[in-house]
This record gives structure tokens, sequence and C-alpha cells, in this order.
């Protein structure tokens, strides 16, 4: 380097000397400097120049079509043809990346090469898939439990409401229903069967991004999901203990990127189309039949309206067209994902509006979310993921008063002074002539819909955010806090209706005004801590993960109603008559302190053993029976690996593998059901809750024992047995799952009610038992046939054989699972469990038609008197011609 002597004595660099020093005099010194640097320069670029590097993609002797080729960092890419071969500009230190369905990726580096041949290792590609597993991941080849994975490309392909709506039909074991054709309605998801007698007890626990809840997840974006992972068996679920009877569904949503930013915008749009409606009669037809009725009602006991005599001048209405319409749903997401080595981030924002196909009728679903991940060193990162929802639905006419449209009476003449239809041009209702017996009962719910005023919004926030340490090559540390907050806020207002006092002088309003209100807030906070390790020596892979867990529910809620001031102000604290909600008002805390633990030991990639345990305390349980442990064990081998199966080309993988293991249930309970319960009585004149006594001639209402204490009360066990096989063929485009379980079901968690005379109401206890048998089959097979064409077919198969083999003593069966009942018709028993048969088979008549003459009633009932003298009559409700008849098929 150049130096020279400054005037201040110093020494200075050549750039110094450019600065300070005589340029003149060091001319030509300069120029060859620069000379030089620009051959430098020169050479370097030269020896960057891209070439065309051709070459061929193999997997033995037989070439791979349709490879994906790209150039490590660059954006440059190619496929290559159906012989295998492929060109490419690169430059003589790039790096090649080949991809293809059924084999592992391959970097191979060009090293100054202009022709290369890569070889690819066949693989099952599903096999090769990262599953996520309670507390970690794992490879699906290395697998011993049952789980069913679900990508994004598979959930992005049909548009759902909710990440429940994903898994249906795309799960084997997994049945998904809709409950309720509601916009937004409940879904019901059950994994291998009924697993408990209590309606509510039979949903999975879900895992969303490592933060457990219950109760469906309708609040998550499923253009966010990056991935549903189902675990079914013992072995997979059992780390979740006493939550995880009837599977857990883990949802994992998307992450940001780590080469450059990534923009999806995800927008649809469907219309509903109006049901069929049912058949019924018009206005005249109907007029005919009441009056064909009046004039055979010799006792006058059925009055037709004078306007009846004249069919013809009826009016008629149809309610089914007035309620029913054409839905439109629209669907928008806009998903920005992106970052460097060192912080990834995915935001995406969400909205989600469905018309209902019955009149106001709706569900709106606001979403946001961001996933942040931030790794500053090799041995620390951090993630965060948050999700927040608004939603506001509405559904004034539910699916169980849809029937009222086939028997509210076709006219409306005679009611509404003003006008006959249901709603005229002018906003005037038509209602039910308020003289009439017959009609007087019936309503507009047209008018009811457009004039009362509902409101349900629910906000939701689940946040949860992780910190992971890397001690050594393997050991890892972290610890996981997160809240998941609630809030719903629903009112009710119904104004004065004065329209037969003003048309009829009746006096007084048709329906009084009302304002009732309801809102809940829930708080869950969540903290846990893990130590997980994991490390291969030789043949020796050992891989474990353990952990503490707390989790704490705050349930806030309040409730009531009656008439609002001046029949308009909508103040609950200002209503008179106020009635408070029965089972609304109040706080509720429920928490669980949980150990867990699972080791996998895997020996030479072949032969695999897993052990998981769970120590789960939860405060739903008195002292004695708090805390329960859910031990699982499991095995599995990798038959292909064996020698005696390296060379059957046709057969890509083969996996066995079996599981034993214990898992509870205590969603179907309440809080303090273990404690004695109490109830006060009503006034002196009230019957039966006269629990009162005069004390100095003034009544008390007293208080009185309705159910004792039971300290012995626990959860609902599960034992569960799965002997499983997975294999692959043709190169891993054809994969195979095939699952036989046995899961057998104790001890459930019910409300009972108690002899009279224990004088108590009800007994909570742990009763019955079931079993759930059946097999699994998931076939799907991938190809890509050209550049630009890939497909994929799948085919799911589950077959469950569900038996209730006991219950408790003094009984045989059960009845109305689920809750279900047909009120108003004197049908209470709906369905009936009974031991030695599935649960919640329908029970009741069969309808075989109508007596048309009193003779035939006679006929039937002397038959039935002869076969069976104590009970003579064949039904004893139908009495004359015009009754329906059943047959009796219990």
């Amino acid at each position: 380097m150049l130096k020279r002597a400054c005037p201040s004595g110093k020494r200075f660099s050549f750039l110094s000397l450019v600065s300070y020093g005589d340029l003149k005099s060091h001319q030509s010194s300069i120029k060859f400097l620069f000379a030089f640097v620009a051959f430098i320069l020169a050479g370097q670029s030269l020896f960057a120049q891209s070439a065309t590097v051709r070459g061929r993609i193999l997997s033995g002797d037989s070439s791979v079509p349709f490879a994906t080729i790209s150039v490590k960092g660059a954006t440059t890419a190619t496929q290559s043809d159906n012989d295998g071969n492929f060109s490419i500009q690169a430059t003589p230190t790039s790096t090649l990346v080949v991809s293809a369905v059924g084999f592992a990726t391959s970097e191979i580096k060009v090293n100054n090469r202009l022709t290369v041949t890569v070889q690819l290792q066949n693989t099952a590609s599903q096999l090769e898939q990262v599953v996520v597993v309670g507390y970690g991941t794992q490879k699906k080849k290395d697998l011993t439990g049952a789980v069913s994975s679900i990508g994004a490309d598979i959930i992005a392909k049909v548009p759902v409401v909710t990440v429940d709506q994903a898994l249906q039909g795309r799960a084997a074991g997994v049945q998904v229903t809709n409950n309720d054709g509601s916009p937004g309605g409940n879904i019901s998801v059950l994994i291998r069967g009924v697993g408990s007698l209590a309606s509510n007890g039979n949903g999975p626990l879900y895992v969303v991004d490592g933060y457990p809840t219950s109760g469906g997840i309708n609040n998550i974006n499923p253009s966010d999901i990056a991935s549903i992972d189902v675990l079914k068996d013992a072995s997979a679920t059992a780390i979740y203990g006493i939550r995880a009877a009837n599977g857990v569904v883990i949802v994992t949503t998307k992450k940001g990127r780590r080469d450059g930013v990534q923009v999806s915008v995800d927008a649809y749009t469907a219309f509903q189309s109006k049901p069929k409606k049912y058949k019924i009669l018009n206005a005249q037809q109907w007029a005919m039949l009441a009056n064909q009725v009046a004039d055979a009602d010799s006792q006058r006991n059925f009055q037709e309206l004078p306007i009846w005599r004249t069919p013809n001048a009826l009016t008629n209405v149809s309610w089914q067209d007035a309620m029913y319409r054409t839905a439109l749903t629209q669907n928008y997401s806009v998903g920005i994902r992106g970052g460097s080595d060192k912080v990834q981030v995915a935001t995406s924002l969400g909205y989600y509006d469905q018309k209902g196909i019955v009149l106001g009728s709706f569900f709106k679903r606001f979403t946001m979310g961001l996933n942040l991940d931030y790794q500053p060193t090799k041995w620390l990162k951090s993630s965060t993921s948050v999700k927040y929802s608004y939603q506001n639905s509405n559904n004034p006419f539910g699916t169980g008063s849809l029937i009222q449209l086939a028997q509210l009476p076709p006219t409306l003449d005679s009611g509404n002074r003003n006008t006959a239809q249901i709603k005229d041009g002018a906003s005037n209702y038509g209602f039910f002539n308020p003289k009439s017996a017959y009609v007087a009962k019936f309503g507009n719910p047209v008018y009811n819909i457009e004039n009362n005023q509902f409101k349900n919004i629910n906000n939701y926030l689940l946040a949860n955010s992780s910190l992971e340490v890397t001690i050594f090559d393997g050991l890892k540390v972290k610890t996981n806090a997160g809240v998941n907050v609630g809030n719903y806020s629903g009112s009710y207002y119904q104004p004065i209706d004065n329209r037969l006092d003003q048309q009829y002088g009746l006096g007084g309003p048709t329906t009084n005004p009302l304002y009732s209100q309801h809102l809940n807030s829930t708080f869950e906070w969540l903290w846990e801590n893990t130590i997980s390790y994991d490390k291969t020596f030789g043949d020796h892979t050992i891989n474990f993960v353990g952990g503490v867990s707390a989790q704490k529910n705050t349930y806030n809620a309040m409730g009531g109603q009656g008439i609002p001031p001046n029949g308009t102000i909508r103040d609950l604290a200002q209503v008179s008559n106020l009635q408070l909600d029965a089972f609304g008002n109040g706080q509720q805390i429920y928490s669980l302190a949980s150990e867990f633990a699972r080791l996998t030991y895997k020996y030479a990639d072949k032969y695999i053993i897993t052990g998981t345990i769970r120590r789960d305390g939860s405060s739903k349980f008195d002292t004695g029976h708090q805390y329960g442990v859910f031990p699982s064990g499991a095995i599995a081998w990798k038959v292909k690996e064996e020698s005696f199966l390296q060379n059957v080309d046709w057969l890509t993988d083969l996996k066995v593998r079996g599981s034993y293991g214990l898992v509870g249930n205590q969603g179907s309970i309440g809080l303090f059901q273990y404690q004695g319960t109490y109830s006060t009585g009503g006034p002196a004149s009230l019957n039966p809750n006269n629990y009162g006594y005069p004390f100095n001639k003034i009544y008390q209402r007293g208080i009185a024992a309705t159910q004792p204490a039971n300290p012995n009360l626990k959860w609902e066990t599960d034992y569960q047995t799965d002997i499983g096989l997975d294999a692959t063929f043709m190169n891993g485009h054809l994969t195979l799952a095939a699952d036989w379980f046995n899961r057998r079901s104790k001890d459930f968690l019910l409300t009972l009610a108690a002899p009279a005379q224990t004088g108590y109401n009800f007994l909570t206890r742990n009763v019955g038992s079931m079993t759930n048998k059946g097999l699994e089959l998931a076939l799907t097979y991938n190809n890509q046939t050209s550049k630009d064409f890939s497909y994929s077919v799948g085919l799911t198969f589950t077959t469950i054989k569900n038996t209730l083999t006991s219950i408790t003593s003094g009984t045989n069966f059960v009845t109305n699972f689920g809750g279900l009942a047909v009120a108003g018709i004197g049908w209470s028993t709906f369905t009936q469990t009974n031991i030695g048969q599935p649960v919640g088979e329908f029970y009741g008549y069969r309808s075989l038609g109508i007596f048309q003459t009193k003779g035939q009633l006679d006929a039937l009932n002397a038959a039935a008197a002869l076969k069976n003298p104590s009970s003579p009559y064949y039904q004893k409700t139908g009495t004359a011609a015009g009754d329906r008849y059943f047959a009796d098929l219990n």
C-alpha cells in the first residue's frame, strides 16, 4: 500500500493520501491500481456469469418426470420432462434444489459443471410430513399413535365457515354433523363414536397454536389454518389426560416466510336457494275443510268464522314464501406473510357474511390474526400467536319454529281491518281475528322479526406466547403463557303492540313491551413449562418431553328482563317486574393443575416404543378425587426397513403399530356437583315448592335439600386399544392407513332422578359403561401427470359398533339422549338407550293411518285384548273416527 508522511507527522493509508496528498505525483500509481481492481472485478464477473446446466433426474435406473428444479436463493426454477431431463440457468457455484412427489428433496452443487445427474431417494411423502402432536412434533413415519392430518391445501379447496367443517369427510373416524342449519349454527364433532351418555360430554379438545380450549373453534378464520392434526387413540391423546377421552384436534395457523413477502387474497360468493316447500292447503281448501268439521260437529264445539262460508272470497297468503328467501354468502380474506432469517411475521384479515334462507337470520364474523416468530440467536427463539374475532348473529325464527309455517292458517281475512296480507305496501301487517278462539292464538312471524330487535355480539381473543432456549444440542426448555378472553352481549326488545285495542276496542295491548339483556364474560389464563431432549446415539434415538401446566377459567354472567319505562327506555336497572335469569347470574371459577411426560425410544430406525403419562388435578371434584393419572404405551415396527422387504419395489413403506392407554373426560359435569345442593321455597300458596313454615304467624319460604353430597364423584374413564397399519405404494403415490380400535368407556357423570323415599330430587353419580369398536381406513392417491396438472383422490371409511353394556341398578335403559324431546304432542320419550343396544335409538310409535270408523277402532282394541288381557287397549287416545292410530314397535 502506498503511504507518505503528512504534515502532522502521522501516517495515512492510500485513501487518506488521495484526500490530502499531491495527486499529480502519484497518477501512474493510481492508474495502475484502478486497472488492477477493474481486472479483478471483470474476472469475478466472468466467473459468476450464468450458464445453461443440463441434467437428468433419476431414481435408481428409472427417470423421474415432472420433478421441480430450482436454484437455491434465487427465483429460477424449471421442471423435468417425461424422461427426467431438464435444463436451467445457473452459475458454477450455484446449488440446485430438486423435489418431486414421492421422493425426498435433494440438493446438489453445480461445481463448475455443465451436466449433472441427480439421484432421488424413494420415500412416502405423506410419511415424511411433520405432524403436530401434544407439546411437540414428529415425522409421520415415526408415529406410534393414530393421527389424521389435513393440510392447508386441502382446506383451501372447499370453502367452509368453521374449522370444524374442514374435518368433514377428510379424516377417518371423525364424524362432523351440522346440528342446526341456521347461519353460524352449531357443529358437532365426534371422534370414534359416542363415549358419554351426557350430550355435552362428547366433543373433542381443541388445541390452537399450543393453547388447549374447549367448545369449538368457530372464531378462527379457516384461511389462516396451516394444518389440522386429529389425535385419536390413547397413545396420541394421553398427554392431555382428563380432557382427552373424545380425541384432540390440534390446529396450527400459518407462519411468516423467510424468503420474502407473500400476499394472498381469498374471496368467494355463494347463493343459498329456498328450501323445498311443504305441500299445504290453500285458503279455499282450508276453509272448506273447516266448514266440513263444523258441520259434522253436532255439539258445536268448533265454530267457524262466517267468512269461511264463502271460500272463494278469501285471500290466500303463503307463509313459506314470506319467510323463505334466496340468501347471499360472502367471504373475503387477506394474508401477508414474510420476514427474514431472524424474524417472520404473518398477518391476516377476514370477513364472513352469511344471510340465512329464513327471514331475519344472518351470521357475520370479522377476524384478525398475527403470528410473530423471532430468533435473535441459534439458542433463543420466541413465538407469539394472537387471534381476534368479532361475531354478530341472529336467528329470530329458529329451526324448531319452522314447523309453524305449515300450521299457520293460509288466510288472514277478518283480522287486521287495514290489510289481509302478511304485509302490504303501506307496512301494515296482517293478524288473525282476535275474537276467534281457533286462530287468535296464532301470530304473524314476519311482524315479530321486522319489529322486534335482537342483538347477539361476541368478542373473542386468544393470545399465546412462548420463549424457547436451547441449552445444548438436543436439550431445550420452553415456557408458554396465554389468555383466552370471551365477551358476549345480547339483548331483546319487543315494542308495545296496540293493534287489537285500536281496531277491536278490546282494551289493553296485544303484547306488552319487553326488554331483556344478557351479559357474560370469560377470562382464562394458561401457563406451561416444558423441557425436551432429542438425540441420536448411533442406532439409538431418544425423544423426551415433560412439563407442568396450570390453567384457570373465570366466568361471570348476569341477565334479566322486565317492562321498560315508557315502553322504550332500554335500561335493565329501570325496568319494572324485573326477573333475573334463574341460572345466568353469578361467577364460576374452574382450574386445572397438571404434570405430564412422553418418552419415545427408536432403535435402528425400525423399532419404536412410546410411553406417555399425565397427572391432572381438577377443581370439579372433591379433595379425595381431584387428581387422576392417565398413562399410555405404544409400539411400532417399520417392517419395510427389514432386509427381507428392502428389495420389494412395489412397497415403498410399511409400518405396524399398537397402543393401549387410559384417558379421561370431565366435560359433561358442572361445578360443585360433588356437594349437596339446596333449593329455596316459594310462596305459601305455591306447590310443590312449599318448603316454608310460619314463625310468629309470618310465613318464611324455607330451604330444603335437593341433592345429597357425593365426595366419591370422579371423572369418566376411557380404556382405549388401537392396532394400526401404515403403508405406501407406487413410490409414495398411494398411501394406506388402517386402524382397528376398541374404546371402553365407564363411570358416566349423570344427574339421575332420585327414588322418592330418599327425600331428594336428584343424585349425581358415576354410572354405566359402553363400548365403541370399529375399523378405520384412509386411502389417498397423489399424482402429477404434466407440468401444470396434478391431482389427489382420497377415500375414508369408518364403521363403529356402539353398545351400552351397563347403566345402574333398577333400570335397563336411559331416555332422551342429548336432551331430545318433542314438546306439545304428548311424546315425552323421543329416544331410548337400552343395555345391549346403541346409544340414542329413536323411540315411539309408527303411524299406520287414520281411523275411518268407530268399528275399526273397536276391532283393533278387541284384538289387543286377546293378545294382552292386562292391557286391553290398542291405543287409548284413539276414541273416534279421524284419530290417528299407531303400531307400537317397542
